[in-house]
């Protein structure tokens, strides 16, 4: 008997192990969560939770959201159809969540026989009313059960929850879930009197009311007929460009909606950072970014430093998808610093035909460049990039650069107390800044984009209204600075 007790408490710890050490933190990672309400679960000891269905990911987010002690203790109503089809599926699943298997098309005398089991031992319950995973983004008409269950235990608190992002992280029809950002929003216990039918049409105007909630619209893609307006500011390290991109971007949010993509991801409306929704490229990008810096010389960085600049720029199109700026402010531009970079690895070649031909490449234009080409000798980077189709990566609309002499910026730099990065010598930077306003020129006079250079070594009062004023006068959009989302 003891050894049996024991054998149960060992796979209750690892079950909980399992849910805190994997997937609590590969959803978070993934999947980005946000758990409003929580509290409205976290004092109870018994309940039934509800929730609109869209995606098999729906589960999973309940349980993420679930306080720790009742993960054991809870259990999911489930259509066994699905998980039987995989032996291992049905296993894993059947281990970690215990669900109430449904088996479509059995006539049974009471179909809600197990759930009242369940509910008679103390225990937790999760169901769809819906009771199959309905149209994306729609709530169907409930079921019945529900209201029958209510009836029953009419002294066990029913938590009706919004599930919003499933349905396009994890649809109907695909495969491979996406990292896509979700949202649970949890509603206060529901104790019900009246008939099953009446209980049964509150219930699925709660979840109705819960989807239209701020708690819940907060987390909703919007969409935009237009892509953001892209500014960069750019300049060597030290010149203070990060400090002008975040006084910029907070300045211009007074009227928009703006993303600083800098060392991280953020968000401004009306002067004030907005939580942001983690992307999961964004993640890797910045431990690539941390290991670049540590690379103790040019060879060592290279390769890390280049993965996080295709990365960076992939993360514009992320950006705009899930974020959906009306200006995106970059610390720097991915594009354009893969061009200046070039004059610090292979000097002797870059000037402003190479560096043309260059940012063609990399923005695709294919059919500009011959493939028999010297610059793809010169760069065999460029060459490798085509091939592994990396020349897609975006100009911005405008720039901005900070011009400071190299050795005011390792005065800067040595100030700040850190570690050194291997590209941070006065001469190395003298080499960068040539580079930078190479290619700020090339960009200037062949793509016709707007460029503005400014003496780093100004008060950024003066700066920041001189950076404004640029970007307000290189925009030729009606609705660049009128944001949509007032």
């Amino acid at each position: 008997m003891f050894s049996e007790m024991n054998k149960s408490t060992r796979l209750f710890s690892l079950r909980i192990l399992i849910h805190l050490i994997l997937l609590r933190p590969f959803l978070k990672l993934f999947f980005g969560i946000n758990v409003a309400g929580w509290r409205n679960l976290a004092s109870l000891d018994q309940y039934i939770v509800i929730a609109n269905h869209n995606s098999h990911l729906d589960t999973l987010l309940l349980f993420y959201a679930l306080p720790v002690k009742h993960i054991v203790t809870t259990r999911p109503v489930a259509a066994e159809e699905y998980f039987s089809k995989s032996k291992v599926l049905f296993k894993l699943v059947n281990y970690l969540f215990r669900p109430i298997w449904i088996v479509r098309g059995q006539e049974v005398d009471d179909p809600l026989v197990e759930m009242k089991e369940v509910l008679n031992s103390g225990q937790n319950i999760i169901i769809f009313p819906e009771g199959t995973r309905g149209v994306p983004g729609r709530i169907e008409k409930f079921k019945t059960g529900i209201g029958r269950l209510a009836v029953e235990y009419r002294n066990v608190p029913i938590i009706p929850v919004f599930i919003s992002g499933a349905e396009r992280a994890f649809p109907k029809k695909s495969a491979i879930p996406m990292p896509i950002w979700n949202n649970v929003t949890i509603g206060p216990p529901q104790i019900f009197k009246g008939e099953s039918q009446d209980i049964t049409s509150s219930l699925e105007e709660m979840i109705r009311e819960l989807s239209e909630s701020e708690t819940a619209q907060r987390h909703k893609r919007s969409v935009r007929s237009k892509p953001a307006f892209v500014i960069a500011v750019l300049g060597i390290d030290g010149s203070g460009k990060s400090t002008l991109s975040r006084t910029v971007s907070k300045k211009l949010s007074d009227t928009c909606r703006v993303c600083l993509v800098s060392d991280n991801l953020e968000l401004y409306e009306k002067n004030k950072q907005k939580e942001l929704q983690p992307l999961l490229t964004e993640k890797v990008r910045e431990a690539l970014g941390r290991y670049a810096k540590r690379a103790k010389s040019l060879k060592h960085y290279k390769l890390p430093k280049l993965a996080e600049i295709l990365l960076r720029d992939h993360i514009m199109g992320d950006v705009q998808r899930w974020y959906t700026p009306d200006i995106i402010v970059q610390d720097g531009c991915p594009l354009i610093n893969l061009a200046a970079w070039a004059k610090l690895y292979r000097e002797e070649y870059v000037d402003t035909d190479v560096c043309a031909k260059a940012i063609r490449i990399l923005t695709g234009e294919r059919e500009a460049i011959r493939k028999d080409d010297p610059i793809f000798t010169k760069f065999p980077e460029l060459a490798a990039l085509k091939r592994f189709n990396l020349d897609h990566m975006r100009l911005p609309d405008a720039v901005i650069m900070l011009d400071v002499a190299p050795a005011v910026s390792m005065q800067r730099i040595q100030s700040r107390g850190e570690q050194m990065q291997v590209h941070e010598t006065e001469e190395k930077l003298a080499r960068l800044r040539e580079g930078y306003l190479l290619v700020i020129q090339v960009v200037e006079q062949e793509f016709k984009i707007p460029t503005r250079i400014l003496d780093g070594d100004s008060e950024i009062e003066k700066l920041t209204a001189s950076a404004l004023e640029f970007a307000k006068d290189s925009g030729h959009r009606e609705t660049k600075y009128e944001s949509s989302h007032n």
